[in-house]
This record gives C-alpha cells, structure tokens and sequence, in this order.
C-alpha cells in the first residue's frame, strides 16, 4: 500500500510551507507562477502522465486508473491556469 494512504492524517496536513508561506498561500502561488510558465507545467505534467500510462507500471495497469490518471491531469491543468489568473490579475493590480 502507498504510504500516503496508509497514513492518511500525516499527508493531509501541510508538510513543506513555512509559518510565513501558510500565513499567504497566494504568494507561494505567486512565486511559483514566477519561476515557471504555464506552457512548462502543462509539457512536465504531461510528460509525467505520459509515462506512467506508456511504461510497465503496475499501479496504472487497470483502465480504471489509467482514466482516474487522466481525469487529474485534466484537473491539475485547471487548477494552474486558474493560479496562472489569479497571479496575473494580483500583478495587474
């Protein structure tokens, strides 16, 4: 079993953010949106699902989770084009 299901209450807390960064989770959007282009993420995020659904990878053997695999790829992508808006419309302001 992954280790992010097995201890579920460890990865559903915040990990990586310090105390300043949780405080303004719009600026580390903000500075990830400066440090990569939107045409970056989608080639890596696309490279990653690429991969794993073209390599021998048993945690994507089923059609089912190959499907889920691409459902979050597609929900990722809307979730940096939002990040992408929201960056651009605060740099406007």
């Amino acid at each position: 079993m992954s280790q992010f299901l097995d201890k579920k209450e460890l990865f559903d807390s915040i990990l990586h953010l310090k105390d300043e960064e949780k405080q303004n989770p719009l600026g580390v959007i903000e500075q990830f949106f400066n440090d990569y282009r939107l045409h970056e993420c989608r080639h890596t995020l696309w490279a990653m699902v690429e991969t794993c659904l073209t390599t021998d990878n048993a945690e994507f053997s089923d059609p089912d989770e190959r499907g889920n695999l691409i459902q979050r790829y597609r929900d990722l992508e809307r979730l940096l084009e939002a990040g992408t808006l929201l960056v651009q419309r605060r740099q406007q302001k």
